[in-house]
């Protein structure tokens, strides 16, 4: 019978309990954490379809898609 290595399994442990908070704390709408930018969504066929919630385009359904914007980012 293996010996369980025990070292690997607290490395492993230590490993998942801090990247799956991290993962699961990213924001998906507004500001982004201190960056001056901000998430929104935009339709992929549409590009003057912006909106701040996801959702789909008014125009043709498509299911809109995550865009981050900079503060000093110009649209024209």
């Amino acid at each position: 019978m293996k010996k369980t290595n025990w070292k690997t399994i607290a490395l492993l442990a230590l490993v998942i309990g801090t990247t799956i908070p991290t993962l699961t704390s990213c924001k998906t709408s507004g500001q982004v954490a201190n960056s001056g930018q901000t998430v929104k969504y935009t339709c992929p066929m549409h590009s003057e379809v912006v909106q701040d919630t996801p959702g789909n385009c008014p125009i043709c359904g498509m299911t809109l898609v995550q865009s981050i914007h900079t503060a000093s980012s110009n649209t024209h």
